[in-house]
């Protein structure tokens, strides 16, 4: 065995170890976030209690913001981390035993199952950071729908909930803009925000205290929407929000991240490849 390929299994074995643990990390990750509803709450209590309290102020309604998990209104991100990390998982072990037994077949297999997974991650990258906007498109007719629950700031199911915390934690008003809210729920009736209301209240950029409020920034029957735009949120889209927030403000971590994971893949694949190129001096499985 050459130097080389000896000095690369060592490295396959050593990478692989460390994306084991990364994989590993992820999927508890993912399990949390789906299920740790407790050890999640303190992030949306404070949002919570706000939207409880103007909701009793303004309403006289007392909501169970109880019922509300951050885990179901993020369960397809938790998903993907689980599915992803245990996909991480198996393959970084195949990669590890390979790499110590000398497998070279298994090593070869690896090496192409890099290449396919680097050659997605680039074009992942590409569509995330270059096409921003085709993504946002797909995401918003599924958010439309889940509007049809809506019940607006006193409604106490998740949905209601979830749209509630999220329009005041990302200041916005629907996925595109409050258009997006005509016609569907039951937030514009007697028993949701008022028949009168422009918005749902929950786009105010301050929660109302009191009825009035209600209509200074959210509408009544005499106002327009550009009587209450200067305290409304109404034509801020949640998906341009959130996506702003996750992605496009953490561009330098993002960029941090992945140059380091192509560069530690490149060097798996170049490596892997060395280890079945070299089978027929230190042996293996062929």
């Amino acid at each position: 065995m050459g130097l080389l390929t000896f000095a690369g299994r060592i490295v396959l074995v050593v990478l692989n170890i460390i994306f084991i643990l990364l994989s590993l990390t992820l999927v508890i990750g993912g399990f949390i976030l789906r299920f740790a509803h407790e050890t999640l709450r303190p992030i949306v209590k404070d949002v919570l209690d706000k939207i409880n309290d103007a909701s009793d102020d303004v309403y006289s309604t007392n909501i169970n913001t109880d019922a509300f998990e951050l885990g179901s209104v993020v369960s397809d991100i938790a998903t993907v981390m689980i599915v992803l990390g245990l996909a991480l998982l198996v393959l970084s072990f195949v990669g590890c035993c390979g790499a110590c037994c000398n497998f070279t077949t298994i090593m070869l297999v690896y090496s192409i199952i890099l290449i396919v997974i680097l050659s997605a991650q680039v074009i992942t990258i590409i569509i995330c950071f270059g096409f921003p906007d085709e993504i946002k498109k797909r995401i918003r007719p599924a958010m439309r729908d889940s509007l049809d629950e809506y019940q607006g700031l006193r409604g106490s199911t998740i949905n209601s909930l979830g749209w509630n915390w999220a329009m005041q934690e990302f200041s916005c008003c629907g996925p595109e803009d409050y258009t997006d809210f005509i016609g569907r729920g039951t937030w514009k009736t007697a028993d949701g925000d008022g028949p009168n209301v422009i918005t749902p209240t929950a786009c105010c950029k301050t929660l109302p205290e009191n009825s009035a409020g209600v209509a200074t920034c959210a509408g009544n029957g005499t106002k327009t929407i550009s009587d209450i735009a200067a305290l409304n949120n109404y034509n801020k889209g949640c998906v341009d929000a959130v996506w702003k927030r996750v992605v496009e403000d953490n561009d330098d971590y993002y960029l941090t991240v992945v140059a380091i994971c192509f560069a530690a893949q490149i060097a798996l694949i170049i490596f892997a490849c060395l280890v079945y190129k070299d089978r027929g001096i230190s042996g293996g499985l062929v």
